[in-house]
């Protein structure tokens, strides 16, 4: 780790290293931390790092590891190589955790472990030997450590809160994926200063002036360049000048300088300086074992340790990544495909397959099946440890080696779709282009056609989406019929989600009328076969038609959840179906299952958009507490993960809240953020809630308005909540006809999905409509369909409907009973605008709204309360731990903080609070 020059002078850097040094002390505190310190090659990070170690950690364990380029495609490896001591720990984690973090390890197998989910086992890991004694990681070179693990560290420094944890990364100044959201150092070059006493200590003898403004002026403040440059020049050019002919930038030089010193050392020494430099796993059995086969021994390392460009003990440490590179790219062709099947023959152990055909495979520069072959093994043990990454780049390797063409061409698109499971598109489609030039057959052509429209719908949300995938759709008709009708259904969803912002050419409509020439469904049909009939006939022939083929399908999907063979791709959809059919009691099983499967399989990628749709369901009934703790916990594990928000919902509880200023954030950045990601219905959920907020607080002609251009678009299962308000805003601003229709539409749907929440709706509207016409049993009919759904929000708000109009029509006594409920509802759910319209009412019909309890300040933070209503719930420290990813240390320091706020002193005297 020594970053600036060999005889170890430290010149500047001291305002980096008290930064540092604060980190550390606080760790010892129990107040965790982490820093990235990012700089060019050759600034100095890796020496500073030794120093932060010396000066400021000496009764800490220290855990430290440095990337190494080379081991970047095998997954969890800088993790295994940072962690294994800890593992000890391992036993103390929750199973899920510990199962994730054992087969991302190697020591257990098993399905792919969910990213997150290892990453907070380490949370847990770190903390619990942080808890023994404080430790300090340290990760140099970060841009090369594999993406998994710099994934699983990333998270777990922004997870570490209460514990006795320091973690400092160290990167180029190149993005280093995942370490975001992470208190930044740039090390910026040295000052002029800095770099003259750099330079005289390096060079302490007399030197030329012209030459020292030279090597300063090519260095700029690269101190690795100041200390190197010189040791490539002779006395005379140091002397005169004379040498220096060819300008070289300081990251330019500093390569080239170890190459010239490389070039010097003897020839068996540079042989065993690139079988080091080949090997990335640092395994010093390996790379011995390699150096007997090859010739060669410990001895041949001896004029590379004294030349200092390496360090020698167990195994060869190189004194800084630009002299592994400056080996590996200096040698020619055939001595490192020497070296390389060196390590492939002598690589043993359990663990070692991957290492094997790695070395294999970069023995070789022509095509050969057997190899390539063992790289298509390899990546598929990759995707069975989670790594898709490492998997995407096995398959790669394996078609530039595959021989034969058909072959080849599978093979790249097998590696393509590795590729934009990653998210890297580009190479995704260079692989696509590959596989077309290669394959010939047509059902090849049309799985082409399939990835390059998945790829476009994963570049750019709508647009081309729907009719690429249409058109894939149709080429695999005549080959792969019911891969055919899969991306039917794909295709239409992609209309669906792209909405009010797709061209008619695109939009739903047209993609389901596209779709009814889509094969025959199998006998008998799947799920999946019964959705797509049935979300065609929606499109094409309507609401009424649809909705037994819309209950069938949905019944279908829901006996394929709970026998656990339900394909997750079509939750969205059938999600979208059950408020369409206004079967709310589905919604909520689904979300609740879908949830419930996902923190099981602790698929954390994918949790945020299940929270949120549960949330949406709860505040829907009237749950807002409950809609908020999963709303903060999407939004925690979307901060955690990267996940984009979807703030939608945000919106909708605020909007039931009567919340106008959280509304106006939230409804602009879902429809800002929905615009961008090509997600209509995300605007039409911010149109819907605008409507409610309005409707609560009374402004019906901007709830009108905003009815009005939500109802633009049919956005499945949105319209039909637009009904719903429509017709409140219309009657109480005046436009009957148009309250009237809404509510002549809510009863034709109720009558063609007669869910007891369809029916109270629509009894609802009906008697709104009606105005002076209506009667008493209007509005109990209401009331009584309701009382029997989950739609305690709508339930409130027909008490209060009602209450107005027996008030208007001159019933005092039985309009305050009936608002006074409405009062009661709305106040103990949260819902304020309502509960303050009916107190309105309430005065003006001679009542008075009884009086609500003030919350008093607690002092606690979002945090605590967040953490008091999961502990209210019932849940352990370790469940708390989970769902709010951090660990149960981090839980104990919150409780203890809580308790201290709020005077008291257990677990059942936090339920017992007022808060």
């Amino acid at each position: 780790m020594r970053g600036t020059g060999r005889r170890g002078t430290f010149v500047g850097r001291r305002t980096e290293l008290e930064v540092m040094a604060k980190l550390i002390s606080a760790a010892r505190e129990g107040r965790s931390g982490a820093v990235v310190l990012r700089a060019a090659a050759g600034l100095g990070k890796t020496y500073l790092l030794e120093r932060v170690v010396d000066e400021c950690a000496a009764d800490m364990q220290v855990l430290a590891i440095s990337g190494i380029e080379a081991e970047s495609v095998f997954d969890y490896a800088a993790l295994q190589r940072l962690c294994s001591q800890l593992l000890a720990h391992a036993d103390r984690l929750p199973g899920l955790q510990r199962h994730a973090l054992q087969v991302a390890m190697g020591a257990e197998s098993g399905d792919p472990p969910d990213p997150f989910l290892v990453g907070l086992a380490v949370v847990n890991l770190l903390s619990d030997a942080g808890a023994e004694r404080p430790l300090l990681c340290i990760v140099d070179d970060a841009q090369w450590i594999d993406d998994l693990s710099r994934q699983a560290l990333g998270f777990a420094a922004r997870r570490l809160q209460a514990d006795r944890v320091a973690m400092i990364f160290a990167t180029r100044d190149a993005d280093a994926y995942h370490l975001d959201g992470l208190y930044q150092i740039r090390l910026p070059p040295l000052t002029d200063a800095e770099s003259r006493s750099l330079l005289d200590a390096v060079l302490p003898g007399r030197l030329d002036h012209r030459v020292r403004e030279r090597l300063l002026g090519e260095a700029a403040g690269n101190p690795l360049a100041l200390a190197e440059t010189p040791e490539a020049l002779t006395p005379g050019e140091l002397a005169g000048g004379f040498g220096l002919v060819n300008p070289r930038t300081a990251a330019d030089s500093v390569e080239d300088v170890f190459t010239t010193r490389l070039r010097a050392l003897p020839e068996r020494t540079r042989l065993l300086l690139l079988t080091a430099a080949a090997e990335p796993a640092g395994e010093a059995a390996w790379l011995w074992a390699a150096a007997e086969r090859l010739g060669l021994g410990v001895d041949d390392a001896a004029a590379a340790e004294a030349a200092g460009l390496i360090r020698l003990d167990t195994s060869i440490s190189f004194r800084h990544p630009l002299v592994r590179a400056a080996i590996y790219r200096s040698e020619p062709a055939v001595e490192r495909h020497r070296v390389h099947a060196a390590l492939a023959e002598t690589i043993t152990g359990p663990d070692a397959a991957d290492y094997r055909t790695w070395h294999r495979a970069h023995a070789i520069s022509t095509p050969l099946e057997a190899i390539a072959a063992e790289l298509v093994e390899s990546a598929e043990r990759a995707r069975l440890r989670g790594g898709i990454g490492a998997a995407a780049a096995f398959l790669t390797h394996a078609v530039a080696l595959t021989p034969d063409a058909q072959t080849r061409a599978r093979r790249a698109l097998r590696a393509a779709a590795a590729k934009l499971d990653v998210g890297d598109v580009d190479a995704a489609t260079r692989l696509v282009d590959t596989a077309a030039v290669m394959g010939t057959d047509a059902g090849h052509r049309a799985r082409v056609a399939l990835l390059r429209a998945r790829l476009a719908f994963a570049s750019d949300r709508g647009r081309d989406g729907p009719r690429l995938l249409l058109a894939a759709a149709r080429e695999l008709a005549d080959h792969e019929p019911e891969l055919s009708r899969d991306t039917y259904l794909e295709a239409l969803m992609a209309a669906m989600i792209v909405g009010r912002l797709a061209g008619a050419a695109d939009g739903p409509v047209a993609v389901a009328r596209a779709a009814q020439r889509a094969p025959q469904a199998p006998t008998p049909p799947r799920s999946v076969d019964l959705l797509l009939d049935a979300l065609i006939t929606r499109f094409t022939d309507g609401y009424v038609t649809a909705a037994p083929l819309l209950k069938k399908a949905l019944l279908a999907y829901l006996r394929d959840v709970h026998a656990g063979t339900a394909d997750p791709r079509w939750h969205d959809v059938t999600n979208r179906i059950c408020l369409d059919l206004y079967d709310f009691v589905s919604y909520d099983v689904l979300a609740s299952k879908q949830l419930e499967m996902l923190r099981a399989a602790g698929e954390l990628t994918v949790l945020p958009a299940a929270l949120t749709t549960l949330a949406a369901v709860r505040v829907i009934g009237g749950d807002f507490d409950s809609g908020q703790a999963l709303l903060d916990e999407a939004r925690i594990v979307s901060s955690a993960t990267g996940a984009p928000p979807h703030r939608s919902a945000t919106a909708l509880l605020a909007a039931h809240r009567g919340d106008e200023e959280l509304w106006q954030s939230a409804a602009g950045q879902t429809i800002d953020e929905g615009t961008d990601r090509g997600e209509g219905t995300e605007v039409t959920v911010a149109l819907f809630s605008k409507a409610l907020l309005s409707n609560g607080l009374g402004h019906h002609s901007e709830a009108l308005d905003a009815c009005r251009s939500g109802q633009g678009y049919d956005d499945i299962g949105l319209y039909g909540c637009l009904l719903i308000e429509t017709v409140e805003a219309a009657a109480y601003s005046g436009s009957v006809e148009e309250a009237r229709t809404a509510a002549a539409e809510l009863v034709t749907r109720a009558s063609a999905s007669p869910t007891e929440s369809a029916l109270g709706l629509a009894a609802r509207g009906t008697a709104i409509a009606k105005g002076a016409g209506a009667t008493a049993a209007d509005f109990q009919k209401a009331i009584t369909h309701l009382e029997r759904s989950p739609l305690a929000v709508y339930l409130a708000r027909t008490h209060l409907v009602y209450g107005e109009w027996l008030r208007r029509n001159g019933n005092g006594g039985d309009a305050v009973a009936q608002l006074r409920l409405a009062h009661d509802h709305c106040t103990r759910i949260g819902a304020d605008a309502f509960a303050e319209r009916a107190a309105r009412e309430l005065e003006a019909a001679g009542g008075a709204a009884a009086q609500r309890n003030p919350r008093y300040d607690t002092g606690l933070t979002a945090r605590e309360r967040h953490i008091s209503r999961l502990v209210r719930q019932g849940l352990g420290n370790a469940e708390v731990a989970d769902q709010l990813l951090i660990s149960h240390r981090t839980v104990e320091w919150h409780l203890r903080n809580i308790y201290n706020k709020l005077g008291i002193t257990s677990r059942r005297e936090l339920r017992l609070a007022d808060l």
